[in-house]
Parts: C-alpha cells; sequence; structure tokens
C-alpha cells in the first residue's frame, strides 16, 4: 500500500468541492484524490518541467487506485467577508464566503493508496511532494510526504462498495482520479492522453463542453467520524496574551495628527463589540477595554489597556495599532480583538480596516537606547512659578512619568520643537491633545537617551492611553544629526518653550 501523509500547517483546509460554488460555504472533506492529482501536476509544470510525461504516468497510476482515508477529528467553519465590487461607490460591496476545515495544527491525514510503486517512481513522487506547499486554497499550507511505516489497523472513510466499508457514518461523494482503462472506455472522450486530460484547465474544458473533468469519477465513501458543525470550545488564551498588533488599510489612512481621536474611536468600537459578546449586557463590559471600575470610577495604576496607533513607515500616516493591557486578555476580549475587523472615519473617509498580525505576551517593538516623541507628551500636572524654572520642572515630569511606567531614569532629556521622522515636521500644537471638546492643553516633544536599551514602543503623561506622549525607537541618520551631550537642538531653549505651545 501507498500511503500518504498530510498536514495542514495552520490547522486549516481551504478548498471548495468539485461542482459547488464558494459562496454556498461548503467545504471539501476529505481532501480528494483528484485535487492532490491536480496540485501534484502544477508542481510538475512549475518546478520539474524537464521531466518527461512517461516518468509521471507510473505516479498517476498509482494515485487512480482505490484510496481510504484515516482523518482526525474536524470542525467545518466559514468565515464571511465584506469584499469590493470595483465600484466607484465604495460602499457597495458583496458578501463573499470563505469555507474551511478547522483542525488541530498537528493533526495527520492519512491516504492509502491500494497499490505500489517501483523504488524510483517513490522517489520521483517524494520530491514533487516536498514541493507541494499548499492544497486547495493558497493559504491552506500543507506538508506532505510518503510514510514507510505499516498502514493503520482502522481506516474511517472508506468506499461504501469496499469490502472493509460497514457504512457506519455518513455517506459522501469524493472527486478521484479515473484510472486509465476507464479513460479509454468513455464514450465521449477528449482527443489527448490520459495524462493530457488530467492537465486540462477550466478554460480548455469549457471549451469542449465538458461539464466535468474527463479525469474525475465519482466515489461514494462511508465517513465515520462525522465532520462537526458546531465551534470546539478551547482555551483560547493559553499564552497570556497582552498584546495585540494590527496593520492598518485605507485608501486614506487617518493622519498621525488624528492620533488621540482615531484612538478614542477604536476603543469605543471595541467596547461595543465586547458588548454584543455579553449579551448587550453593560456592566459586563471589560474593564480593561473601559477604563472604569464597576461603579463607573476610572481605574488607577493604568491597568487598562492602551490604545497605541503608530506611523511606523514615517510617512504621516498611521497605518499600524498596538492594543496593550497590564494583565492577559480573556477569552472573550480576545474574542473582541479578533473581530475588530475596521472603524469609521469622519469627512467622508473611507473606513479603516484592521488585519490581526500578533497576538503575543511580549511586546512586539524593539529594543534601542534612544527614543524620540512621535506624539506630544502632556503633563499630568500643572506648572506653577513655585515649582521652578520651567524647563528643568519638565523634565522632571518626564523622569517621573518614566518611573510611573517601569521604565528606568534617562541619563538626557533633549527637547524638540516638532516631529524629526515624518517628511515634514509637525509641530506639537498641530496634534488634537484632547479627546473632548475642552481646551487643548499643552504639547512637547524630547528625546530620551538611557543607558541600557529598552523596549517599546511606550507612551507617558495625560492621554497616554489614547497614543499621546508616544515614544518611537530613535532611527540612527536623525540620532547623529542631534546632540550626543544632550543639549537643546540649535536655536531651541528652555526660555522658549511658549513657542511649542
Amino acid at each position: 500500500m501507498l500511503i500518504i501523509e498530510l498536514q495542514f500547517l495552520t490547522g486549516r483546509f481551504h478548498a471548495t468541492p468539485w461542482g459547488r460554488n464558494v459562496n454556498e460555504g461548503e467545504a471539501e472533506w476529505p481532501p480528494s484524490p483528484f485535487r492532490l492529482a491536480r496540485a501534484l501536476v502544477d508542481v510538475w509544470k512549475r518546478k520539474k518541467a524537464d521531466w518527461h510525461d512517461s516518468r509521471m504516468i507510473p505516479i498517476f497510476r498509482a494515485l487512480s487506485a482505490p484510496v481510504r482515508f484515516l482523518l482526525p477529528d474536524a470542525l467545518s467553519a466559514h468565515t464571511r467577508s465584506f469584499l469590493s465590487s470595483n465600484e466607484r461607490d465604495p460602499s457597495k460591496k458583496q458578501l463573499v464566503f470563505d469555507p474551511f476545515i478547522a483542525l488541530d495544527r498537528g493533526a495527520k491525514v492519512l491516504m492509502g493508496f491500494d497499490c505500489d510503486l517501483p523504488e524510483e517512481s517513490k522517489q520521483d513522487l517524494a520530491a514533487l511532494l516536498s514541493e507541494l506547499n499548499y492544497l486547495g486554497r493558497s493559504e491552506s499550507w500543507v506538508r506532505a510526504h510518503l510514510v514507510t511505516a505499516s498502514s493503520p489497523s482502522e481506516w474511517n472513510c472508506i468506499p461504501v462498495d469496499s469490502e472493509f466499508s460497514q457504512q457506519k457514518g455518513d455517506v459522501i461523494r469524493v472527486a478521484c482520479l479515473l484510472p486509465p482503462p476507464d479513460f479509454e472506455r468513455l464514450q465521449y472522450r477528449p482527443s489527448c492522453t490520459w495524462v493530457e486530460a488530467l492537465c486540462l484547465n477550466s478554460q480548455d474544458l469549457l471549451r469542449e463542453g465538458w461539464s466535468n473533468p474527463p479525469a474525475l469519477h465519482w466515489v461514494t465513501y462511508s465517513l465515520e467520524r462525522k465532520v462537526s458543525q458546531r465551534p470546539v470550545k478551547r482555551d483560547i488564551s493559553p499564552k497570556h496574551f497582552r498584546y495585540a498588533k494590527y496593520a492598518l488599510s485605507s485608501k486614506v489612512l487617518p493622519s498621525i495628527q488624528e492620533t488621540v481621536l482615531f484612538a478614542e474611536r477604536v476603543r469605543g468600537h471595541l467596547m461595543g463589540i465586547h458588548k454584543r459578546i455579553k449579551n448587550q449586557d453593560p456592566s459586563l463590559v471589560s474593564r480593561a477595554f473601559s477604563g472604569k471600575d464597576v461603579s463607573g470610577s476610572p481605574l488607577k495604576g493604568h491597568r487598562h489597556a492602551f490604545f497605541l496607533p503608530t506611523d511606523e513607515d514615517c510617512d504621516g500616516k498611521l497605518d499600524h495599532l498596538l492594543i496593550s493591557a497590564a494583565e492577559p486578555f480573556d477569552a472573550t476580549e480576545l474574542m473582541a480583538l479578533d473581530r475588530l475587523r475596521s472603524v469609521w472615519q469622519s469627512k467622508g473617509r473611507p473606513d479603516v480596516n484592521f488585519i490581526l498580525t500578533s497576538l503575543s505576551a511580549e511586546i512586539p517593538g524593539e529594543t534601542a537606547t534612544e527614543w524620540v516623541s512621535a506624539t506630544p507628551f502632556i503633563t499630568s500636572r500643572h506648572y506653577r512659578k513655585g515649582r521652578g524654572h520651567f524647563g528643568e520642572w519638565l523634565t522632571c515630569e518626564v523622569v517621573k512619568e518614566c518611573s510611573f511606567h517601569g521604565l528606568p531614569e534617562p541619563h538626557t532629556v533633549a527637547w524638540i520643537p516638532h516631529t524629526i521622522h515624518t517628511p515634514h515636521e509637525i509641530r506639537w500644537f498641530d496634534f488634537v491633545r484632547s479627546r473632548k471638546d475642552t481646551i487643548p492643553p499643552h504639547g512637547y516633544g524630547c528625546i530620551l537617551r538611557f543607558d541600557n536599551p529598552v523596549r517599546g514602543p511606550f507612551s507617558m503623561g495625560s492621554g497616554c492611553h489614547f497614543g499621546l506622549g508616544l515614544f518611537m525607537p530613535l532611527k540612527k541618520d536623525v540620532s547623529a544629526r542631534t546632540s550626543s551631550q544632550g543639549d537643546l537642538p540649535e536655536g531651541f531653549a528652555h526660555e522658549q518653550f511658549q513657542q511649542v505651545m
């Protein structure tokens, strides 16, 4: 017996059965031999183009033999996305389904073919399988190889007419590869060889008027273990995730001056998602997201979530979002983070879409000794004359904020009048510095230099939970232009702080 093992690396098998529309939401299971043969044709034509047809015939003959399956437990599921219809009106979108089979990442699918191959052909098949990157749609990453061990004692998906089949489970149809003798006996056969028929593309089939590929035939199987339609309850927070990072996508991304407004909008939308998860009970909305306790009082000690929009490519537009919390997110909070898809923008601009790129226990950033303000730093206290020289007091406020956030004391605080990473200089008063319709407080920017590397990004000061007081690593080319002694930039002294307001 020839046994092939498939392992889906992402825990998902994305494929639509032949003859079904993707928007029917039906996923193929088990992986069909015809699909596997077509995938190997693709590998052959693209990566082994020098192989003659005669070298492939023994392999495809083996794959046309009767096949049995050993399938792991699986879950049938689908996603629904509203995709652009390529029309001028951006609100006109089409509902698209993506059906898939979910299974454990370590689960293995065994396909046992009642045949054998010469050693040379086995080596060729093993080489083709090793080059197979996906099976089905391109997101179905797969690892495939031949199994040299003895065949399993029990198979749980067997042809109904097999002597081993007792029809214990569901009856399903599986797309198999038509054997060459049966192909030769077809009443209406294309004017090509059996291998060429296997290679026909959709355009060829439509031109010849074939509703089914001539090299395909359906076999009825008995599937002992029914694919579940109900979600499997799992612990989705085994690693104590505290950080969720998203990439932002939109035709018009928000500017960094809108950081605080964008962060506030994300927070409100995320609270609404969590409220729906909690059956519309406002008292059960996540404290980490709302920042308030049961009585409605603000939480203290920075125990609630930070919403930090960032501009990582330094073009003046927000392109990423980092949501972090002091304590691990619970299962319902993770569910809400997973369902965060988009938020609206004002003035008729298109929505901003979110692509979840990572969930982690450690901050997905970098370490550096020099950090620079990306958004204005706003003091939590007000200055008055009795507190000494303004510049010295402001520097002390930054040092205090570092200690509040578990950061070491910087050995240098160099003040700057505007952003230095953006294409154009943006002064701090150009940023939105208040979440409400109140007189915005003054904002300032600086470069922090530490003795040892610090991990970030991080934010501090008033409004730090909404992206104000955000610090990003200082780029080397910019660092070389700043004073290594921590002096203020040329033409900018403590007495000129009023110009920064």
